[in-house]
């Protein structure tokens, strides 16, 4: 009988948004027969610890250490030392959990997440960074952080083709150790049968309005302020259309949340915007809305929220650079956009707001698209696959 392999998770953050939700998807999942998880969260930050305890209620140990994580924080001459000083203490205690549970992978989940790469490399086990972020500036941190990957990866995993261009430009010899693995969506959980009208209901919409969703973190490149924007318009065009912000900002940044709601009172969008912050229901949530906007200003290197909502059957609207140009069939799936650019997105909302059978159409296909390429059993296959490939070069 074959004894399971430990593999050591080492990730950026302990809430449940995008990248939170996929490792907790990953990590329930994995064939327990072959391999032992054990994640690794930080805490720099005052958490409530929402993954942490998911991981917890599904038996998968789960520890919390003082590592380093690229934040904007640790860009001052002050912050820069405190970061290199948790880079130090993060690999000291990876590398003692590494030893101590005779860890034979590291799967580094971000690459915001420096200690994993070289705890691996001091213990001697293979390294796998799975990178889903596109780090445009300061272009000095890019390069770095491009070459490092490059330097201590036995595999580079993407979330995007996106993301994998973008760090090859900066590091070339990644491209033969690169390999392309998107996110899925849990279709038992997002799918058409559910029911979103309890919270329309919370949020006052009716069933005769048409309601426009972004839905993520709060964030300066998310775009919620273009959407705002493009809401003004379209709020002038059709009466019955209602908009919701559903997420909240990284603690210690609340002054972009105050912000947006200055902003909604100057475009006069108090009685028509929702402010739903982090919700718990996510599912209920995509089936509550009309259309899924995602706004991003910067390219976004995946957008999971898009295949949540195309898996409930409901059209989305995004902007046209990063992941969105690989998962969005533009008019077939729903509709592209120019980032940045509040008439064009208004354009798109009033054309679907307006036509319920075209948004039928969409939602349709895009469910379609789902089940061909964005199930979590081809994700699962295909990281099982990964670290046995890696495993058995070692």
């Amino acid at each position: 009988m074959k004894t399971p392999k430990p593999i050591l998770f080492v990730h950026s953050s302990n809430e449940l948004y995008g990248s939170d939700v996929s490792l907790l998807e990953l990590v329930r999942r994995l064939d327990r027969g072959q391999y032992t998880p054990l994640v690794v969260l930080p805490n720099d930050l005052p958490y409530e610890g929402q993954l942490g305890a998911a991981l917890t209620s599904i038996g998968v140990d789960n520890r919390t250490v003082n590592m380093a994580i690229l934040r904007r924080r640790y860009t001052t001459p002050k912050g820069l030392g405190l970061l290199f000083a948790r880079l130090w203490v993060g690999t000291y205690h990876l590398v003692r959990l590494i030893r101590d549970h005779r860890v034979r992978l590291v799967h580094s989940n971000s690459s915001a997440v420096l200690c994993g790469a070289f705890a691996s490399a001091v213990a001697r086990v293979p390294h796998i960074w799975y990178v889903r972020e596109i780090v445009q500036a300061p272009p000095l941190v890019r390069r770095t952080l491009a070459r490092l990957i490059a330097w201590r990866s036995d595999r580079v995993v993407v979330n995007s083709h996106a993301v994998g261009e973008h760090l090859v430009q900066d590091a070339p010899g990644v491209k033969d150790r690169l390999v392309v693995i998107p996110p899925p969506v849990d279709m038992a959980r997002f799918n058409p049968q559910n029911d979103g009208r309890s919270v329309r209901a919370e949020w006052g919409v009716r069933d005769d309005e048409v309601l426009f969703g972004v839905v993520g973190r709060i964030h300066w490149w998310k775009g919620q302020d273009v959407f705002l924007q493009a809401a003004a318009r379209v709020a002038q065009r059709l009466p019955n259309a209602r908009f919701v912000i559903v997420g909240d900002v990284v603690p210690g940044e609340e002054e972009l949340r105050e912000g947006l709601k200055a902003l909604a009172r100057q475009l006069g969008l108090e009685d028509r915007v929702i402010w739903a912050g982090y919700r718990k229901d996510a599912p209920q949530v995509m089936a509550a809305l009309d259309v899924l906007v995602l706004a991003s200003t910067s390219p976004e290197p995946f957008g999971r929220v898009i295949i949540e909502a195309m898996a409930t059957a409901k059209p989305v609207i995004a902007t046209a650079h990063g992941g969105p140009l690989e998962i969005v069939k533009h008019e077939e799936t729903g509709l592209l956009v120019t980032p940045r650019d509040p008439e064009s997105m208004a354009e798109a909302m009033i054309r679907l707001g307006e036509d319920p059978d075209l948004r039928r159409r969409m939602g349709e296909a895009g469910l379609d698209r789902i089940y061909g390429v964005y199930t979590l059993e081809k994700h699962i296959v295909a990281f099982e696959r990964l670290y046995e490939e890696v495993l058995s070069e070692r």
